[in-house]
């Protein structure tokens, strides 16, 4: 399951601060609360006073129009030279009437998209990038800009949130485009999470109130209608403006006053930081509806008053339903429980006391998981968009085994109830979670008390910043320094005790239990069929809700000395201390790479940084080993490899289970990941900033590179996961669209293409550990990449401020945020890389040498024509997807045969000696392309509300491909798929312009600058050294010079390197309907001219599917 829950804070305290010490009687009867104050009232700007607390408050400033407007600004420099501002309006889907469902949402997209001064700033090549949501209980605005257009950006929210134009075509451009968002989003995932919600909200509006909203609806309302929304909700009394970037706050806020002050609205009130607590916490307002919710009775323990409660609950309740996208089937468990806010030390331990049990039961589970295949997930946060705590047990299993599965997990939350957890498991989830928020405050300024649904627990970028002052709102957690924070948790860990721990599990696992005393939703979701053994699909028989609430509260539990005996010793060492082995060559690189070649064969790369506030926490090691999927052709076992890589993640290593091993990486922060490529085969290593660290993660390398293990149990499930991908492909439009290209694109190169069920159920673990052994067994071929950044204070920290694009969010920013490969290394960065070199030469310098002798690699050739698909899956509901295809070369610049067949007639010629040239002015064009797609396709057409191209350039193979994705209508397919192709053909009659090349060079900074933070960024910039450290390869650094060299005539250069524009693979897909051609089946191939008819009528007005003819 997924780790961890993503923490945010607030600026003050939400309704049920305090409570957490002191508990007021428990009240059963339902009733409306009155509002509750989360905020001081204040008229003017004013810095936010410290509460009665040691931990230091958020440095903000915040004050309140004379209109009722509320701002909040905080000066923050991450990114230097940028700011972040968010116009949140406080009105959701929740707050729509029956006959307005979706309206918040179209809304969100006509003020938006119709604003004209968003248009205008856009277009001017800035760097500004905008957006807009519309969740449950509010709609944002927020757009990034450099400081010095602050002026500008704060008149387009205006333009945008006040005075939008309700122009007739932009209302209904986005009426269509909002009819094609939602057949777009309306996937398997989409489908299980609305069935969910309505299961466990089904006492309140939300369980009918998504905001996508009801394309019955969509298609009827009169701009009147949308006009009188807006002026019901689009009030300053009910909207806060947040603002966090590079610049003085007496600055920002003169600028509010004198853009938003003139807006007409209310006089503030008196208390204008108010919330209502029956409306998920937000400003009060007249005919706001209210959103109560039965919350489970957490016992006699609890005893806690609660005014925004419908009522305690205690009952039960299931809901069974069927999905036919679904491949197994997926049993949540969701309990409800009242948000409680965390601002003070005194708060800290109950809460540490919460989070271990999570921690706890997750390794519990994932110990079983291992020995049983039981995949499950346990996660227990605060939702602010629901204004509820939720904690979820979520159990995903064949269709066939949900009893035998369920009574797994169940046993295993049920033994922690009620025989507790042991001395050893309280210090192992202690270590793990004090190492985690130690290794964030080392890197990012800001932390927080609290539990979020995902992400980490920090927040370093403005845009981070501002997202946590919006969504943590209601929870009312402080929001404090990093450090802070963690020094404070330390001490607070010190003093929990077992027993304390033990009483937190039996209160936050109570409504999980048997019995009488089990309580929340139980939200089944079923597939419509399953497979037999003879392949045929069948129809499921779905279990009844009363079966599975029978089966659910009559789980046997396990004897305690069954329970002890599961317990499994944690390794402290996979390896004993090693002698270093002196590499045969080491040579430094430019940009400060140390390049090392050991006595056994092995390459090894090292980078190390000075750390930044914008940058990962983790470092990475990634052994590359050369044959990838390609490997497969040769033996014919299609899926081979990445069974073998998939076994390999959860088998255990030389002496060790599997289950030590993962402890073992748990308790020392590493995490590991193994995956299949196009032409080589990666392992991540991804480490913590700590000396253990790393040596654990060197330690697995060198087991599985010496003796790995590839078991029968891991392989089994390894087999299922391959078998339940191809399944999902089958049933799946895009899934099905994808498969058809590909067959097409490459008929010949069959480990292109998903692997088909018939050839996972045709694998057998011999097959899969020879693909592994082919690739990892000689050690002579393989490289391992290590990147990692020296926090402040030494030690290791992640990728840090490294850039291939050295450019801040957005393009602005100071020296030290954007430092580029070739910085100097201070004593810190040299001490560690001294470090990483000894345990590297020590740990693999060990293994013994070896070498393999496979055949070279068979490359991919795209067929030299192109052709039409049409490709129709089953499903009750209807949907379209378009995809575009054709040819590319590989990201040093060369082609497959087909691509230089068509470019030697063209006589074209890359003009340019830099190896880094053709991929830095691919990716660039790419990016003019997209902007171009969204331009024409969605914003001036609206023939599809998602619309992009992306592009695959192979790295050890000449050759690639681009593949165009488009949603649409299925009635508008055509249309879209036309409007598609003369946007990818306009380079010839309308060259790229200087405008869009700038923007495109802006955007593609802030990509960058965002990219930096993902673990495994840096480590990708060193796979692209070329050489083996003989100095012949372009240096990482040298990617950016290229980057911002790049001209209008580079663009219009690299538009000419893509192929098969004239004669292009397409796909058009369908779902649900008859839109599948009369006599056609689906998936046929048909030549244009002899394509027939659709056999559904075409509406007026309306292109007929065969386009291309």
């Amino acid at each position: 399951g997924a780790a961890g829950g993503q923490s945010r804070a607030w600026l003050a305290a939400a309704p049920l601060a305090g409570l957490a010490a002191g508990r007021a009687k428990r009240r059963r009867e339902r009733a409306r609360p009155a509002c509750a104050t989360t905020f001081a009232a204040t008229a003017t700007a004013s810095a936010v006073a410290t509460p009665p607390t040691e931990l230091e408050q958020l440095p903000c400033v915040r004050g309140v129009l004379a209109n009722g407007l509320r701002y909040v600004v905080m000066r923050h420099a991450v990114p230097a030279g940028r700011f972040e501002a968010h116009l949140q309006f406080h009105v959701g889907s929740v707050d729509e009437e029956e006959h307005q469902r979706g309206m918040a949402h179209m809304l969100e997209h006509i003020c938006f998209l119709g604003s004209s001064r968003r248009t205008e700033l856009q277009t001017k090549g800035i760097g500004m990038t905008s957006n807009a949501l519309t969740d449950f209980q509010h709609t944002v605005y927020h757009l990034n800009l450099d400081v010095g257009h602050l002026a500008a950006g704060l008149g387009v929210l205006l333009d945008v949130g006040f005075t939008p134009a309700f122009a007739p075509e932009r209302v209904e451009k986005e009426r269509a485009a909002v009819l094609s968002e939602a057949q777009m989003v309306n996937d398997v995932h989409y489908r299980l999470q609305t069935q969910i919600l309505s299961a466990i909200h089904e006492e309140n509006p939300i369980r009918l109130r998504f905001p996508i909203g009801l394309e019955s609806q969509i298609a009827a309302w009169t701009r009147d209608e949308l006009r009188t929304f807006h002026s019901r909700w689009y009030t300053p009394e009910n909207a806060t403006l947040y603002i966090v970037g590079d610049m003085p706050e007496e600055t920002a806020v003169a600028e509010v006053e004198r853009v938003f002050g003139g807006v007409r609205g209310a006089p503030a009130s008196e208390d204008p930081w108010k919330v209502d607590a029956a409306s998920i916490f937000r400003p009060p307002m007249p005919h706001r509806p209210t959103v109560l919710h039965d919350f489970v009775d957490v016992g006699a323990g609890s005893e806690i008053s609660l005014p925004e409660a419908r009522g305690w609950s205690s009952e039960l309740k299931v809901s069974v339903a069927a999905n036919e996208l679904l491949q197994g089937m997926q049993i949540c468990w969701a309990a409800k429980s009242p948000l409680v806010a965390a601002r003070a030390s005194e708060d800290l331990l109950p809460w540490l006391c919460d989070r271990l049990v999570v921690e706890v039961v997750r390794l519990r589970l994932q110990t079983r998981w291992c020995m049983n295949a039981v995949p499950c997930n346990f996660h227990s946060y605060d939702s602010v968009k629901e204004g509820v705590k939720m904690t979820t047990l979520t159990v995903m299993t064949e269709p066939t085994r949900w009893l035998e599965t369920c009574t797994e997990v169940l046993q295993e939350v049920h033994g922690v109830t009620r025989h507790g957890i042991v001395a050893e498991e309280l210090e192992l989830t202690r270590k793990m979670m004090l190492d985690r928020i130690a290794e964030s405050a080392r890197a990012q300024p800001w932390s927080f008390m609290g539990t979020m649904y995902g992400g980490s627990n920090a927040a370093a970028t403005s845009r981070e910043v501002a997202e946590a002052l919006i969504a943590s709102g209601p929870a009312g957690h402080l929001f404090t320094r990093a450090e802070r924070f963690s020094e404070a948790l330390q001490a607070a860990s010190e003093k929990v005790e077992l027993e304390m721990v033990n009483d937190a599990a039996k209160k936050l696992l109570r409504p999980f239990a048997s019995g009488g005393g089990a309580s929340g939703s139980v939200v089944v979701s079923c597939p419509a069929t399953v497979q037999e053994h003879t392949g045929r699909r069948v129809a499921f028989e779905q279990p009844r809700a009363e079966e599975v609430k029978r089966a659910l509260l009559s789980v046997p539990e396990l004897p305690e000395e069954e329970v002890r005996s599961k317990r499994i010793s944690v390794p402290t060492a996979l390896l004993p201390t090693l002698e270093p082995v002196a590499p045969l060559e080491r040579r430094v690189l430019p940009g400060g790479v140390v390049a090392l070649r050991l006595a056994n064969g092995l390459r090894v790369r090292l980078l190390v940084r000075q750390g930044s506030p914008d940058g990962s926490t983790q470092s990475t090691m990634r052994l590359t080993a050369p044959g990838g999927r390609a490997a497969d052709a040769r033996s014919g076992n299609y899926g081979s490899l990445e069974a073998g890589l998939v076994t390999l993640q959860s088998s255990g290593v030389g002496e060790w289970s599997r289950e030590q091993v993962q402890l073992h990486q748990q308790l020392n922060s590493v995490s590991v990941e193994l995956r299949p490529g196009a032409h080589v085969s990666e392992v991540d290593v991804h480490f913590a900033p700590s000396a253990s660290s790393c040596r654990a993660g060197l330690e697995w390398l060198h087991w599985l590179l010496r003796e790995p293990k590839l078991d029968l149990q891991s392989f089994n499930e390894a087999q299922l996961r391959l078998k339940g991908a191809a399944n999902a492909c089958e049933k799946s439009l895009e899934g099905r669209a994808m498969q058809a290209l590909m067959q097409r694109m490459y008929p010949r190169d069959m480990w292109l293409w998903q692997p088909t069920l018939d050839q996972a159920n045709c694998l057998t673990l011999g097959q899969a550990r020879k693909a592994v052994q082919a690739q990892l067994g000689g050690i002579s071929g393989l490289c391992l990449d290590i990147a990692g950044t020296a926090a402040a204070g030494g030690g290791i920290a992640g990728a840090g401020g490294i850039s291939g694009l050295s450019h801040d969010e957005g393009g602005g920013g100071s020296d030290a945020a954007s430092e580029d490969l070739g910085g100097a290394a201070d004593g810190a960065v040299e001490e560690l890389r001294s470090n990483l070199e000894r345990e590297v030469c020590s740990i693999l310098g060990a293994l013994p040498a070896s070498a393999s002798a496979e055949p070279p690699l068979p490359a991919p050739c795209m067929a030299a024509e192109g052709c039409e698909l049409r490709v129709h899956v089953p499903d009750a509901e209807e949907r379209a997807l378009l995809l575009v295809g054709g040819g590319a070369p590989s990201y040093w610049g060369q082609g497959d045969g087909t691509w230089q067949a068509e470019t030697s007639q063209r006589g074209f010629s890359w003009g340019s000696e830099q190896q880094l040239y053709p991929a830095m002015a691919m990716k660039m064009m790419l990016e003019c392309m997209n902007g171009r797609l969204l331009g024409r396709v969605r914003d001036q057409l609206s023939l599809s509300y998602s619309c992009s191209v992306e592009l695959q350039m192979f790295d050890g193979f000449p050759g690639g491909y681009f593949i165009c994705k488009a949603f649409a209508a299925p009635d508008r397919l055509a249309q879209a798929a036309n409007a598609v192709l003369q946007v990818l053909r306009s380079p010839g009659t309308m060259p790229f312009l200087d405008r869009e090349v700038e923007a495109a060079k802006r955007v593609m900074a802030w990509r960058e600058a965002r990219d930096r933070r993902e673990r495994g960024y840096l480590v990708g910039k060193l796979q692209k050294l070329q050489g083996e450290g003989e100095g012949e390869g372009a240096s990482p650094e040298e990617e950016r010079r290229v980057l911002e060299a790049l001209t209008a005539a580079d663009l219009q250069r690299a538009w000419s390197a893509l192929t098969g524009l004239e004669d292009p693979f397409v796909v058009l897909a369908t779902a649900g309907g008859n839109w599948v051609p009369s006599v056609l089946p689906p998936g046929a191939v048909v030549p244009r001219s002899r394509a027939p008819p659709p056999a559904k009528a075409v509406p007026p007005g309306g292109a007929s599917l065969n386009m291309l003819d």
